[in-house]
Parts: structure tokens; C-alpha cells; sequence
């Protein structure tokens, strides 16, 4: 029998930026270690240029992690909001328009169904489906599938199961 299978769901994915921003308190951590530590040996202006060097360190270190998580976290949680309130659409059809990601590329995955089109990389930390075809992902021209979307962002994908 045919039906809808749930390839994705932003319901069943935890917070998808996580890890950059726990890599990023790894190199706060540095920083503070050169701080602390500063590299320099026993002069002491060879010290004072150590120091002086951890400082920008942990200062730009807190800068790209906060950014990283306070940028991704809002998309993040206005995407949740919508799902939770009920503020998302839904589109069903056929995949039209598909265009992959090249393999060894960074480019945008782009398909439409009906008249919503949406684009994704494997490269982007986003909070809904960006799963490329040439890194596995499911989508092909052609392929009827049930989107849920808020705005670009897949929130739900289904596609058609193959009758067994």
C-alpha cells in the first residue's frame, strides 16, 4: 500500500547549530588558557605580547560564539514557534524544477512543488531539512511528496513510500 513516510521531522531534531557553538566555547576556552598562560617565555615583554595576543583571541572567540548561537538559536526558535502555534503551510505534489547540489560543490539544492519552491545545503546550519541528493537525501524530480514549510524552511518532509 502506498502512502506518506516522514523522512524528516524538525520535531524529532534537536537544536542543529549545537555543535559550532560548543566548537566555539572550545576556542573561549583557549583563550582564556592564553590569558591565563600567556605564551611569551620569561621576558617579560615577550609575556605582555602573549597576553596581549589571548586577549583578542577570547575576545573574538566570544564574539563568534555568541553570534553563532544568538543568530541560529532566534531561527531556530521562530521556526519552533510557528510549528507549535499552527503558522506553517503545507504543500503537496510532485518535485518539479530539481536541481541538485553538485557532489563536491557548495551550492544551493533548489525544487519546487506546485508553486513553493525551496533551497538548502548540507553546508548551512538551518533548523529545517537540508539534506542534498549527492549526500543522500531524498528528494528527485519527480517524487510526490507532502511539504510542511515555514516560509523556505522544511519543517516536515514526506515522501511517497513505494508499494511493496
Amino acid at each position: 500500500m502506498a502512502g506518506y513516510e516522514t523522512v524528516f521531522a524538525l520535531s524529532d531534531v534537536r537544536y542543529a547549530a549545537l555543535p559550532y557553538v560548543l566548537g566555539g566555547l572550545g576556542f573561549v576556552a583557549i583563550g582564556v588558557g592564553l590569558v591565563v598562560f600567556p605564551p611569551g617565555g620569561p621576558h617579560r615583554i615577550g609575556r605582555w605580547i602573549g597576553r596581549g595576543f589571548g586577549v583578542l583571541f577570547l575576545a573574538f572567540s566570544l564574539f563568534w560564539t555568541l553570534t553563532a548561537f544568538f543568530g541560529s538559536y532566534a531561527d531556530y526558535r521562530r521556526v519552533a514557534d510557528a510549528i507549535a502555534t499552527g503558522r506553517y503551510a503545507v504543500v503537496e505534489g510532485r518535485v518539479h524544477d530539481f536541481r541538485p547540489m553538485p557532489a563536491h560543490g557548495h551550492a544551493l539544492e533548489h525544487f519546487c512543488v506546485q508553486q513553493a519552491c525551496f533551497a538548502y545545503s548540507d553546508f548551512e546550519a538551518s533548523p529545517g531539512f537540508n539534506n542534498t541528493a549527492s549526500h543522500g537525501g531524498p528528494i528527485r524530480e519527480g517524487l510526490p511528496v507532502r511539504v510542511a514549510h515555514v516560509g523556505n524552511t522544511i519543517v516536515r518532509l514526506e515522501v511517497m513510500r513505494r508499494p511493496r
